[in-house]
């Protein structure tokens, strides 16, 4: 078709595919998804008796709900590789009222993305457009790890528990946990597991990370913010507790943030208060969130110049700007 007229050509490619290959397309490049096998026969009975054109079937799925999730989750994943590309660490993210905190945790996660060996905790279960971004970010070697199994183009999946992880000693630039250590040793019947909840499983685990995480690695975090509590299948703390929770498993917190989900959106939270705050009351999942980044040598980082400050910044919080007069 390379002597037709340019502007007929997209006209004629248009109406190549069959329509069944067209409906599959257009479902796959805007919702990023298979049709449902209804909304498939609708379509193509409409094709059928010219009640529906290709174009109007296009329009409907972009101006559909389903693709605001899409977008929302397509515009953070662009700034976390900008970011990257910039050396920036962004931070102060925002995101529309009523949605959950993927679209917070997944740029603060990819934009601090490091390069080398990455394991990625709870894979199987992540947001599909997070573990795309991650393979498209190519930091070297990702390998993901999680009781249930899941093939993922790009990754070395590894089935195992989080607690006893077949990994060599200080294996690993970097881990990723987003969303994950607050399901650690809890009731996971929900995500196919049969063990028996534990108590202690997140400082097992913490404990085990720390084991394969390299001395100058780092070790990103996002975990549900708020009233401390016990909710079966997950545990929510507030930012004391998870920060108690890591420094005791012997990691030094070198940047954290807090963000809230209210009236406006998610937003930056610096004075960020847990007292009534309970997940899903404010939209589909968590009412705030935490993202740290942390690193395992906790008393070398603690007595260093700048480990003195970290510390003094994160536990002083609005203060410490105070008291240095900026």
């Amino acid at each position: 078709m390379s002597d037709v007229d340019p502007r007929l050509r997209a006209h004629f490619r248009i109406g190549e595919p069959s329509d069944e290959r067209f409906v599959e397309a257009a479902f796959e490049l805007v919702l990023r998804r298979p049709p449902d096998p209804d909304a498939r026969e609708i379509a193509l009975s409409r094709f059928a008796d010219g009640t529906l054109s290709r174009a109007a079937l296009l329009h409907d799925l972009v101006t559909a709900p389903e693709f605001d999730r899409v977008r929302q989750l397509d515009d953070v994943i662009a700034l976390a590789r900008g970011a990257r590309k910039r050396g920036e660490r962004p931070r102060h993210l925002q995101a529309p009222p009523g949605t959950d905190e993927r679209l917070v945790e997944v740029p603060w996660v990819l934009s601090r993305l490091r390069s080398g060996r990455v394991l990625e905790v709870g894979y199987a279960f992540a947001e599909p457009a997070y573990l795309a971004g991650l393979v498209e970010a190519a930091p070297g070697e990702l390998v993901g790890v999680d009781l249930a199994v899941a093939e993922v183009p790009g990754f070395e999946t590894v089935a195992a528990d989080a607690r006893e992880l077949p990994f060599p000693d200080r294996s690993f630039d970097q881990i990723l946990l987003v969303s994950t250590l607050e399901h650690i040793g809890a009731d996971n019947e929900l995500y196919g597991s049969q063990a028996a909840p534990d108590a202690n499983g997140r400082e097992a685990a913490l404990g085990e990370l720390r084991r394969v995480l390299r001395p100058d690695g780092s070790l990103l975090v996002t975990v549900p913010l708020g009233e401390p509590g016990d909710h079966g299948s997950f545990r929510q703390d507030d930012i004391s507790g998870w920060t108690q929770l890591l420094t005791r498993a012997g990691y030094f917190v070198e940047e954290q943030e807090a963000y809230e989900l209210g009236d406006e959106g998610w937003r930056s939270a610096p004075t960020f208060e847990a007292r009534g705050v309970m997940y899903g009351t404010r939209g589909p999942a968590a009412s705030a969130v935490l993202c740290l980044e942390l690193s395992p040598r906790r008393l070398r980082r603690l007595v260093s110049p700048d480990g003195v400050r970290r510390t003094a910044r994160r536990r002083l919080g609005p203060r410490y700007r105070r008291l240095r007069g900026v």
